[in-house]
């Protein structure tokens, strides 16, 4: 989409006096239930009944015939996986974005027969093509579609552990049963992708603002360790483009990150939607468009 992260921390805007989202203050006073393992530990506004997909009829056939061959291939050699990139995004916002890959993630442990099984579905290496960073990813193609198998970040510097496996979303998925990585790590590995050509910030707001009722905001603090200042400075970019949203923001932890108390607006939702707009005038933000609506980037 574009978007740059100096947009994102450098622009400031007088309080509007807006009011529709004030019903997003009474969600703030109550449970929301969403998905979690039975054997999982019991986490903040969750159920343990898979979420659905509406999203996944718009995914296009061939597309999906792919990636069930991926997933299936896996299946088979008995490699744990998860669901992650645009598919662990829609799972949160409840919009799909069309990025022709797929993204997986395993166990460090498992790569090597993930790769296997991989290839032996009929996917060969993209870097045959392309060349790409093999330690920590393996890139399979076919037909123009790309099944990613992540065990690692770039930089190295988050760990796909148990805690991942321990704290997978549940999902059905055009009918089939699949685990996603939980929203706190999809926040947590995104935080670090701020490049000249990409932003992944972008996705993070719109997965706080689509998931801030059911996560596990002490859990993330604490996965973030010594990089917390990266979920701060996200959360106050957060905090200023939709205020009644963040007030799902536990109290300890705007009072830890010093985020400013939301303004009253007599239009919340007409702020909320100007402010969306300074950033990009393009259907980025998942929150304001249609069900039936693909995500851009």
């Amino acid at each position: 989409m574009g978007i740059h992260c100096a947009k994102l921390m450098g622009l400031h805007e007088r309080p509007g006096t807006d009011r529709q989202l004030l019903g997003l203050r009474r969600i703030a006073k109550t449970d929301v239930m969403t998905k979690s393992r039975a054997a999982s530990p019991a986490r903040p506004g969750r159920s343990e009944t898979p979420a659905s997909a509406p999203w996944g009829k718009l995914i296009p056939e061939e597309q999906w015939t792919i990636f069930r061959s991926g997933t299936e291939a896996l299946e088979q050699a008995g490699v744990p996986y998860l669901l992650h990139g645009a598919l662990g995004l829609a799972t949160y916002t409840g919009h799909w974005r069309n990025t022709k890959d797929v993204d997986v993630v395993v166990r460090a442990a498992d790569r090597e027969r993930a790769v296997a099984a991989v290839s032996g579905a009929g996917f060969g290496d993209y870097f045959e093509q392309e060349s790409y960073d093999r330690s920590w990813i393996f890139r399979g193609t076919r037909d123009g579609v790309l099944f990613d198998v992540i065990w690692d970040l770039p930089n190295h510097r988050v760990a796909i552990d148990d805690a991942w496996f321990d704290r997978a979303e549940p999902l059905v998925l055009r009918g089939q049963p699949f685990s996603v990585v939980p929203p706190e790590e999809l926040i947590r590995v995104k935080l670090y992708v701020m490049q000249r050509e990409r932003c992944d910030w972008v996705d993070v707001l719109n997965v706080l603002a689509g998931a801030a009722a059911r996560l596990d905001w002490q859990t993330l603090v604490d996965r973030m360790g010594p990089d917390v200042g990266l979920l701060q400075g996200v959360l106050a970019v957060f905090n200023w483009l939709c205020p009644e949203r963040a007030r799902l923001v536990p109290g300890w932890l705007r009072e830890q990150f010093a985020l400013q108390p939301a303004d009253e607006a007599a239009e919340p939702e007409a702020r909320e939607e100007r402010r969306v707009r300074l950033f990009d005038s393009r259907p980025w933000f998942a929150m304001r468009l249609p069900a039936d609506r693909v995500l851009e980037r």
